[in-house]
Protein backbone atom coordinates (compact mmCIF):
# COMPACT_ATOMS: atom_id res chain seq x y z
CA UNK A 1 0.00 0.00 0.00
CA UNK A 2 1.14 3.56 -0.58
CA UNK A 3 0.78 5.57 2.59
CA UNK A 4 1.12 8.90 0.78
CA UNK A 5 -1.83 8.40 -1.53
CA UNK A 6 -3.36 5.09 -0.46
CA UNK A 7 -4.91 2.28 -2.41
CA UNK A 8 -2.09 1.09 -4.71
CA UNK A 9 0.57 -1.54 -4.22
CA UNK A 10 4.16 -0.34 -4.23
CA UNK A 11 5.49 -1.84 -7.48
CA UNK A 12 8.47 -1.00 -9.63
CA UNK A 13 7.25 0.96 -12.63
CA UNK A 14 4.20 2.47 -10.93
CA UNK A 15 5.49 5.95 -11.76
CA UNK A 16 7.59 4.87 -14.73
CA UNK A 17 11.23 3.85 -14.41
CA UNK A 18 12.99 5.18 -11.30
CA UNK A 19 15.94 7.49 -11.86
CA UNK A 20 17.63 6.08 -8.73
CA UNK A 21 17.03 3.06 -6.55
CA UNK A 22 18.89 2.20 -3.35
CA UNK A 23 18.63 -0.29 -0.54
CA UNK A 24 18.52 1.04 2.98
CA UNK A 25 19.45 -0.88 6.13
CA UNK A 26 20.93 0.34 9.39
CA UNK A 27 22.45 -0.97 12.59
CA UNK A 28 23.51 -4.28 11.06
CA UNK A 29 25.76 -5.00 14.08
CA UNK A 30 27.99 -7.60 12.46
CA UNK A 31 30.14 -9.60 14.89
CA UNK A 32 31.17 -12.92 13.37
CA UNK A 33 30.86 -14.27 9.80
CA UNK A 34 27.66 -16.09 10.80
CA UNK A 35 26.06 -12.85 11.99
CA UNK A 36 26.66 -11.30 8.55
CA UNK A 37 24.14 -13.72 7.01
CA UNK A 38 21.23 -11.33 7.50
CA UNK A 39 23.20 -8.58 5.74
CA UNK A 40 23.94 -10.93 2.84
CA UNK A 41 20.23 -11.78 2.64
CA UNK A 42 19.33 -8.10 2.39
CA UNK A 43 22.02 -7.46 -0.21
CA UNK A 44 20.80 -10.33 -2.36
CA UNK A 45 17.28 -8.97 -2.22
CA UNK A 46 18.48 -5.50 -3.19
CA UNK A 47 20.48 -6.97 -6.07
CA UNK A 48 17.36 -8.72 -7.31
CA UNK A 49 15.52 -5.38 -7.24
CA UNK A 50 18.23 -3.74 -9.34
CA UNK A 51 19.52 -1.14 -6.88
CA UNK A 52 22.17 1.40 -7.78
CA UNK A 53 23.51 1.69 -4.22
CA UNK A 54 23.02 0.48 -0.66
CA UNK A 55 23.07 2.95 2.25
CA UNK A 56 23.99 1.83 5.78
CA UNK A 57 23.88 4.77 8.24
CA UNK A 58 26.13 3.38 10.95
CA UNK A 59 26.69 0.60 13.45
CA UNK A 60 28.20 -1.65 10.84
CA UNK A 61 29.70 -3.68 13.70
CA UNK A 62 28.53 -4.54 17.20
CA UNK A 63 31.89 -4.65 18.98
CA UNK A 64 33.81 -2.05 16.97
CA UNK A 65 36.60 -4.42 15.99
CA UNK A 66 38.55 -4.71 12.75
CA UNK A 67 37.58 -8.32 11.92
CA UNK A 68 33.87 -7.49 12.09
CA UNK A 69 34.37 -4.62 9.66
CA UNK A 70 36.17 -7.06 7.37
CA UNK A 71 33.17 -9.42 7.55
CA UNK A 72 30.97 -6.54 6.37
CA UNK A 73 33.24 -6.13 3.34
CA UNK A 74 33.25 -9.89 2.69
CA UNK A 75 29.44 -9.91 2.79
CA UNK A 76 29.33 -7.06 0.29
CA UNK A 77 31.80 -8.72 -2.07
CA UNK A 78 29.90 -12.01 -1.95
CA UNK A 79 26.95 -10.25 -3.61
CA UNK A 80 28.18 -7.14 -5.41
CA UNK A 81 31.81 -7.79 -6.37
CA UNK A 82 32.31 -6.88 -10.02
CA UNK A 83 29.13 -4.77 -10.21
CA UNK A 84 28.61 -1.00 -10.33
CA UNK A 85 26.44 -0.96 -7.19
CA UNK A 86 27.88 1.61 -4.78
CA UNK A 87 28.32 0.94 -1.02
CA UNK A 88 27.42 4.08 0.93
CA UNK A 89 28.41 3.35 4.52
CA UNK A 90 29.14 5.51 7.53
CA UNK A 91 30.11 4.77 11.12
CA UNK A 92 28.00 4.66 14.28
CA UNK A 93 28.70 4.63 17.99
CA UNK A 94 29.24 0.85 18.10
CA UNK A 95 31.96 1.10 15.46
CA UNK A 96 33.96 3.29 17.83
CA UNK A 97 32.78 2.21 21.27
CA UNK A 98 31.16 -1.23 21.14
CA UNK A 99 34.23 -2.96 22.58
CA UNK A 100 33.62 -1.30 25.98
CA UNK A 101 29.81 -1.66 26.14
CA UNK A 102 29.74 -4.11 29.09
CA UNK A 103 27.56 -6.98 27.82
CA UNK A 104 29.00 -6.50 24.32
CA UNK A 105 32.47 -6.74 25.84
CA UNK A 106 31.58 -10.02 27.52
CA UNK A 107 30.24 -11.43 24.27
CA UNK A 108 33.32 -10.25 22.40
CA UNK A 109 35.64 -11.87 24.95
CA UNK A 110 33.62 -15.11 24.85
CA UNK A 111 34.28 -15.25 21.11
CA UNK A 112 38.03 -14.87 21.61
CA UNK A 113 38.47 -11.21 20.69
CA UNK A 114 40.07 -8.53 22.86
CA UNK A 115 39.85 -4.78 22.75
CA UNK A 116 43.63 -4.38 22.92
CA UNK A 117 44.29 -6.44 19.83
CA UNK A 118 41.10 -5.91 17.85
CA UNK A 119 39.31 -2.61 18.63
CA UNK A 120 39.37 -0.38 15.54
CA UNK A 121 40.18 2.78 17.46
CA UNK A 122 43.21 1.07 19.04
CA UNK A 123 44.75 0.12 15.70
CA UNK A 124 47.59 2.26 14.28
CA UNK A 125 45.91 5.13 12.48
CA UNK A 126 42.54 4.40 14.09
CA UNK A 127 39.32 4.35 12.07
CA UNK A 128 40.75 6.17 9.05
CA UNK A 129 43.52 3.61 8.52
CA UNK A 130 41.31 0.55 9.13
CA UNK A 131 38.55 1.91 6.89
CA UNK A 132 41.02 2.49 4.06
CA UNK A 133 42.51 -0.98 4.54
CA UNK A 134 39.15 -2.79 4.62
CA UNK A 135 37.04 -0.83 2.14
CA UNK A 136 39.76 0.62 -0.07
CA UNK A 137 38.35 4.15 0.12
CA UNK A 138 39.45 7.26 1.97
CA UNK A 139 37.72 8.03 5.24
CA UNK A 140 36.79 11.60 6.23
CA UNK A 141 34.45 13.16 8.82
CA UNK A 142 32.15 14.31 5.99
CA UNK A 143 32.09 12.97 2.46
CA UNK A 144 30.18 13.82 -0.72
CA UNK A 145 29.53 10.99 -3.16
CA UNK A 146 27.35 10.90 -6.29
CA UNK A 147 25.29 8.04 -7.71
CA UNK A 148 23.47 8.46 -11.04
CA UNK A 149 23.48 12.23 -10.66
CA UNK A 150 22.15 12.22 -7.08
CA UNK A 151 24.39 13.49 -4.28
CA UNK A 152 24.89 11.68 -0.96
CA UNK A 153 26.50 13.49 1.97
CA UNK A 154 27.65 11.25 4.83
CA UNK A 155 28.62 12.41 8.32
CA UNK A 156 30.66 10.03 10.46
CA UNK A 157 29.90 9.42 14.11
CA UNK A 158 33.28 10.86 15.08
CA UNK A 159 35.72 12.91 13.10
CA UNK A 160 38.79 11.00 11.94
CA UNK A 161 41.04 10.69 14.96
CA UNK A 162 39.09 12.77 17.45
CA UNK A 163 35.93 12.57 19.53
CA UNK A 164 34.07 15.70 18.51
CA UNK A 165 30.91 15.13 16.52
CA UNK A 166 31.23 16.93 13.25
CA UNK A 167 29.06 19.97 12.52
CA UNK A 168 28.07 19.66 8.85
CA UNK A 169 26.81 23.24 8.49
CA UNK A 170 30.02 24.63 6.99
CA UNK A 171 30.34 21.71 4.56
CA UNK A 172 26.75 22.07 3.34
CA UNK A 173 27.16 25.81 2.97
CA UNK A 174 30.33 25.30 0.93
CA UNK A 175 28.48 22.99 -1.46
CA UNK A 176 25.10 24.75 -1.29
CA UNK A 177 25.04 25.84 -4.95
CA UNK A 178 25.50 22.25 -6.07
CA UNK A 179 23.12 20.72 -3.55
CA UNK A 180 20.35 23.29 -3.99
CA UNK A 181 20.73 24.05 -7.67
CA UNK A 182 20.28 20.61 -9.21
CA UNK A 183 16.50 20.59 -8.84
CA UNK A 184 16.79 17.13 -7.31
CA UNK A 185 16.73 15.88 -3.75
CA UNK A 186 20.05 15.12 -2.13
CA UNK A 187 20.54 12.53 0.59
CA UNK A 188 22.26 13.30 3.88
CA UNK A 189 23.01 10.31 6.09
CA UNK A 190 24.46 9.88 9.54
CA UNK A 191 23.97 7.49 12.42
CA UNK A 192 22.34 9.62 15.09
CA UNK A 193 18.76 10.89 14.70
CA UNK A 194 18.32 14.62 14.26
CA UNK A 195 16.83 16.38 17.26
CA UNK A 196 13.29 17.62 16.67
CA UNK A 197 12.41 15.21 13.87
CA UNK A 198 11.56 11.49 14.21
CA UNK A 199 10.59 9.62 17.42
CA UNK A 200 13.47 9.08 19.86
CA UNK A 201 15.37 11.98 18.28
CA UNK A 202 16.29 13.38 21.67
CA UNK A 203 18.33 16.50 22.23
CA UNK A 204 21.40 14.55 23.29
CA UNK A 205 21.50 12.73 19.95
CA UNK A 206 22.37 15.52 17.55
CA UNK A 207 22.06 19.28 17.78
CA UNK A 208 23.93 20.01 14.55
CA UNK A 209 21.74 18.40 11.90
CA UNK A 210 18.63 20.56 12.13
CA UNK A 211 20.26 23.99 11.80
CA UNK A 212 22.58 22.63 9.11
CA UNK A 213 19.76 21.24 6.97
CA UNK A 214 16.93 23.69 7.50
CA UNK A 215 18.07 25.82 4.55
CA UNK A 216 17.77 22.81 2.22
CA UNK A 217 14.11 21.88 1.62
CA UNK A 218 15.28 19.30 -0.97
CA UNK A 219 17.40 17.45 1.63
CA UNK A 220 16.38 13.93 2.66
CA UNK A 221 18.20 12.96 5.85
CA UNK A 222 18.65 9.26 6.63
CA UNK A 223 19.38 8.24 10.22
CA UNK A 224 19.60 5.07 12.32
CA UNK A 225 20.58 4.29 15.93
CA UNK A 226 17.13 4.02 17.53
CA UNK A 227 16.25 0.54 16.16
CA UNK A 228 12.65 1.80 16.13
CA UNK A 229 10.51 -0.62 14.07
CA UNK A 230 8.98 0.52 10.80
CA UNK A 231 5.39 0.33 12.09
CA UNK A 232 5.73 3.85 13.52
CA UNK A 233 4.65 6.14 10.67
CA UNK A 234 6.35 9.09 12.34
CA UNK A 235 9.65 7.61 11.14
CA UNK A 236 9.11 9.54 7.90
CA UNK A 237 9.20 13.18 8.97
CA UNK A 238 8.87 16.32 6.86
CA UNK A 239 9.39 19.86 8.00
CA UNK A 240 11.98 22.28 6.65
CA UNK A 241 13.59 19.17 5.14
CA UNK A 242 12.74 15.44 5.17
CA UNK A 243 13.96 12.61 7.40
CA UNK A 244 13.76 8.82 7.11
CA UNK A 245 14.38 6.97 10.38
CA UNK A 246 15.71 3.52 9.44
CA UNK A 247 14.97 0.41 11.53
CA UNK A 248 17.65 -2.11 12.44
CA UNK A 249 18.56 -5.11 10.33
CA UNK A 250 19.86 -6.75 13.49
CA UNK A 251 17.25 -6.35 16.25
CA UNK A 252 14.45 -3.95 17.20
CA UNK A 253 14.29 -1.75 20.26
CA UNK A 254 11.19 -0.58 22.06
CA UNK A 255 10.19 2.28 24.36
CA UNK A 256 11.16 1.56 27.95
CA UNK A 257 9.10 -0.06 30.65
CA UNK A 258 8.41 3.35 32.17
CA UNK A 259 6.15 3.91 29.14
CA UNK A 260 5.02 0.40 28.19
CA UNK A 261 4.44 -2.59 30.44
CA UNK A 262 5.99 -5.01 27.96
CA UNK A 263 8.50 -2.51 26.62
CA UNK A 264 12.25 -2.80 26.83
CA UNK A 265 13.56 -3.39 30.35
CA UNK A 266 17.01 -2.91 31.74
CA UNK A 267 19.47 -5.52 30.53
CA UNK A 268 20.45 -6.37 34.09
CA UNK A 269 16.91 -7.61 34.72
CA UNK A 270 15.94 -4.92 37.24
CA UNK A 271 12.38 -4.57 35.94
CA UNK A 272 9.69 -6.21 38.10
CA UNK A 273 6.61 -5.72 35.90
CA UNK A 274 4.11 -8.55 35.69
CA UNK A 275 4.01 -8.41 31.87
CA UNK A 276 6.83 -10.24 30.15
CA UNK A 277 8.78 -7.98 27.75
CA UNK A 278 8.94 -8.29 24.00
CA UNK A 279 12.40 -9.75 23.49
CA UNK A 280 14.49 -7.24 21.55
CA UNK A 281 17.44 -9.49 20.68
CA UNK A 282 15.76 -12.87 20.29
CA UNK A 283 16.92 -14.92 17.28
CA UNK A 284 17.30 -11.83 15.09
CA UNK A 285 13.52 -11.42 15.13
CA UNK A 286 12.09 -8.30 13.55
CA UNK A 287 14.99 -7.56 11.18
CA UNK A 288 13.91 -4.76 8.89
CA UNK A 289 15.01 -2.44 6.11
CA UNK A 290 13.78 -0.27 3.28
CA UNK A 291 14.07 0.24 -0.45
CA UNK A 292 13.96 3.77 -1.87
CA UNK A 293 12.94 4.46 -5.47
CA UNK A 294 13.37 8.02 -6.74
CA UNK A 295 11.27 9.05 -9.74
CA UNK A 296 11.06 12.34 -11.56
CA UNK A 297 8.26 13.59 -9.32
CA UNK A 298 7.88 11.07 -6.48
CA UNK A 299 9.94 9.16 -3.96
CA UNK A 300 8.69 5.74 -2.80
CA UNK A 301 10.03 4.20 0.42
CA UNK A 302 9.11 0.53 0.82
CA UNK A 303 9.18 -0.89 4.35
CA UNK A 304 10.54 -4.42 4.29
CA UNK A 305 10.62 -7.35 6.70
CA UNK A 306 13.66 -9.65 6.38
CA UNK A 307 12.59 -12.06 9.14
CA UNK A 308 11.99 -15.70 8.34
CA UNK A 309 12.67 -17.30 5.01
CA UNK A 310 11.69 -14.53 2.61
CA UNK A 311 11.36 -10.78 2.28
CA UNK A 312 7.94 -9.17 2.46
CA UNK A 313 6.23 -5.83 2.75
CA UNK A 314 5.99 -5.04 6.44
CA UNK A 315 3.87 -1.90 6.27
CA UNK A 316 2.45 0.39 3.57
CA UNK A 317 5.07 2.15 1.48
CA UNK A 318 5.58 5.86 2.01
CA UNK A 319 5.15 8.05 -1.07
CA UNK A 320 6.26 11.66 -1.11
CA UNK A 321 5.94 14.05 -4.07
CA UNK A 322 9.12 15.82 -5.15
CA UNK A 323 9.45 19.43 -6.22
CA UNK A 324 5.85 20.47 -5.54
CA UNK A 325 6.17 21.92 -2.07
CA UNK A 326 3.58 19.41 -0.84
CA UNK A 327 4.75 17.69 2.35
CA UNK A 328 2.34 14.89 3.26
CA UNK A 329 4.57 13.65 6.09
CA UNK A 330 4.61 16.90 7.97
CA UNK A 331 3.51 15.68 11.43
CA UNK A 332 0.37 17.84 11.42
CA UNK A 333 -0.67 16.58 7.97
CA UNK A 334 0.20 12.99 8.79
CA UNK A 335 -1.72 13.05 12.06
CA UNK A 336 -4.90 13.88 10.17
CA UNK A 337 -4.33 11.00 7.75
CA UNK A 338 -3.35 8.12 10.05
CA UNK A 339 -6.60 6.31 10.90
CA UNK A 340 -7.73 5.45 14.41
CA UNK A 341 -7.94 1.69 15.13
CA UNK A 342 -11.23 0.06 16.03
CA UNK A 343 -12.28 -3.22 17.59
CA UNK A 344 -14.38 -5.80 15.75
CA UNK A 345 -18.14 -5.53 16.20
CA UNK A 346 -19.24 -7.45 19.25
CA UNK A 347 -15.75 -7.64 20.77
CA UNK A 348 -15.68 -8.27 24.52
CA UNK A 349 -13.17 -8.38 27.34
CA UNK A 350 -12.48 -11.78 28.91
CA UNK A 351 -11.10 -11.41 32.46
CA UNK A 352 -9.81 -13.93 34.99
CA UNK A 353 -7.08 -14.15 37.62
CA UNK A 354 -4.18 -16.59 37.45
CA UNK A 355 -0.95 -17.50 39.19
CA UNK A 356 2.18 -16.91 37.13
CA UNK A 357 5.70 -15.47 37.21
CA UNK A 358 6.82 -11.88 36.71
CA UNK A 359 9.92 -10.74 34.84
CA UNK A 360 12.09 -11.79 37.74
CA UNK A 361 10.67 -15.30 37.69
CA UNK A 362 8.88 -14.69 41.01
CA UNK A 363 5.42 -16.02 41.76
CA UNK A 364 2.67 -13.43 41.42
CA UNK A 365 -1.09 -13.16 40.92
CA UNK A 366 -2.27 -11.31 37.84
CA UNK A 367 -5.59 -10.30 36.36
CA UNK A 368 -5.45 -11.67 32.82
CA UNK A 369 -7.39 -9.48 30.37
CA UNK A 370 -7.93 -10.88 26.87
CA UNK A 371 -9.73 -9.34 23.89
CA UNK A 372 -9.75 -9.43 20.06
CA UNK A 373 -7.00 -7.49 18.29
CA UNK A 374 -8.07 -4.14 16.90
CA UNK A 375 -7.93 -3.44 13.18
CA UNK A 376 -7.04 -0.43 11.04
CA UNK A 377 -8.38 0.33 7.54
CA UNK A 378 -6.30 0.25 4.37
CA UNK A 379 -3.31 -1.67 5.69
CA UNK A 380 -2.22 0.72 8.44
CA UNK A 381 -1.02 -0.74 11.75
CA UNK A 382 -2.23 -0.55 15.34
CA UNK A 383 0.52 1.20 17.29
CA UNK A 384 -0.31 0.34 20.91
CA UNK A 385 -3.04 -0.42 23.45
CA UNK A 386 -4.05 1.47 26.58
CA UNK A 387 -5.83 -0.33 29.42
CA UNK A 388 -7.35 1.29 32.51
CA UNK A 389 -8.83 0.21 35.81
CA UNK A 390 -11.38 3.00 36.31
CA UNK A 391 -12.97 3.39 39.79
CA UNK A 392 -16.66 4.22 39.66
CA UNK A 393 -16.26 6.81 42.41
CA UNK A 394 -14.41 9.16 40.06
CA UNK A 395 -10.99 8.70 41.65
CA UNK A 396 -7.89 8.47 39.48
CA UNK A 397 -7.71 5.41 37.22
CA UNK A 398 -4.80 3.00 37.01
CA UNK A 399 -3.46 3.47 33.46
CA UNK A 400 -1.15 1.08 31.60
CA UNK A 401 0.04 0.90 28.00
CA UNK A 402 1.40 -2.06 26.12
CA UNK A 403 2.34 -3.30 22.66
CA UNK A 404 1.00 -6.21 20.70
CA UNK A 405 3.62 -9.01 20.78
CA UNK A 406 3.73 -8.59 16.98
CA UNK A 407 4.26 -4.82 17.17
CA UNK A 408 7.63 -5.12 15.44
CA UNK A 409 6.72 -7.91 13.02
CA UNK A 410 4.99 -8.19 9.65
CA UNK A 411 1.18 -7.89 9.68
CA UNK A 412 0.58 -11.61 9.16
CA UNK A 413 2.17 -12.28 12.57
CA UNK A 414 -0.52 -10.30 14.39
CA UNK A 415 -2.38 -12.57 16.86
CA UNK A 416 -6.16 -12.81 16.77
CA UNK A 417 -6.31 -11.86 20.45
CA UNK A 418 -4.35 -9.61 22.78
CA UNK A 419 -3.53 -10.21 26.44
CA UNK A 420 -2.62 -7.89 29.27
CA UNK A 421 -1.64 -8.71 32.85
CA UNK A 422 -2.46 -6.42 35.76
CA UNK A 423 -0.61 -7.15 38.98
CA UNK A 424 -3.58 -7.76 41.28
CA UNK A 425 -1.89 -5.86 44.11
CA UNK A 426 -2.06 -2.66 42.01
CA UNK A 427 -5.78 -2.80 41.29
CA UNK A 428 -8.32 -0.66 43.21
CA UNK A 429 -9.21 -2.06 46.63
CA UNK A 430 -12.52 -1.72 48.48
CA UNK A 431 -14.23 0.04 45.58
CA UNK A 432 -16.05 -0.97 42.38
CA UNK A 433 -14.23 -0.35 39.09
CA UNK A 434 -14.31 -1.28 35.43
CA UNK A 435 -11.59 -2.29 33.02
CA UNK A 436 -11.43 -0.28 29.79
CA UNK A 437 -9.13 -0.96 26.84
CA UNK A 438 -8.49 1.20 23.78
CA UNK A 439 -6.31 0.73 20.70
CA UNK A 440 -4.20 3.66 19.51
CA UNK A 441 -2.34 4.95 16.48
CA UNK A 442 1.18 6.40 16.60
CA UNK A 443 -0.18 9.88 17.43
CA UNK A 444 -1.99 8.66 20.53
CA UNK A 445 -5.50 8.82 19.07
CA UNK A 446 -7.55 5.96 20.49
CA UNK A 447 -10.52 3.83 19.62
CA UNK A 448 -13.81 3.59 21.44
CA UNK A 449 -13.20 1.40 24.49
CA UNK A 450 -14.05 -2.16 25.29
CA UNK A 451 -15.55 -2.01 28.81
CA UNK A 452 -15.79 -4.82 31.34
CA UNK A 453 -18.52 -5.56 33.82
CA UNK A 454 -18.18 -3.87 37.20
CA UNK A 455 -15.38 -5.43 39.24
CA UNK A 456 -15.44 -5.18 43.03
CA UNK A 457 -12.16 -5.13 44.91
CA UNK A 458 -12.75 -6.81 48.27
CA UNK A 459 -11.06 -5.83 51.56
CA UNK A 460 -7.96 -7.83 52.15
CA UNK A 461 -4.89 -6.10 50.75
CA UNK A 462 -4.22 -4.33 54.06
CA UNK A 463 -4.41 -7.65 55.88
CA UNK A 464 -1.92 -9.18 53.44
CA UNK A 465 0.51 -6.36 54.10
CA UNK A 466 0.49 -6.83 57.90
Amino acid sequence: MLAGFGGCRSLDGLFGSPELKFGLVSDIHVTTPKSAARFVKALRYFKGRGVDAVVVPGDLTDWGIRSSLAYVKEAWDSVFAGTDVVPLFCTGNHDYEGWWYQDMTMEMHANGYTEVGDAIVKQPGGMAAVWKEVFGEDFAPIRLRTVKGYDFVSVEYYGAGDKARENPAAFLKEHSARLSGSGKPFFFFQHLPIHGTTPDAMKWCDNFGYPALKGFPNAVAITGHTHRPYCDDRQFWQGEFSVIGVPSLSYPSFPKVVEYENGEGLRNGAAVEAMLPIQARRDLEGTQGMLVSVYAHEMVVERLDFSGGGVREGAPAWVAPLGTGERPFDPKALEKRVPVPRFPSGAELDIETRNTENRQGKWTIVMNCEFPSAGVPAGWRVFDYEIRAVPEDGSAPLVKRFFSPAYHLAPDAEPARQRFWFNVAELPQDKPYRIEVRAGNCFGKRSAPLVSRTMRGKPGLAKCEK
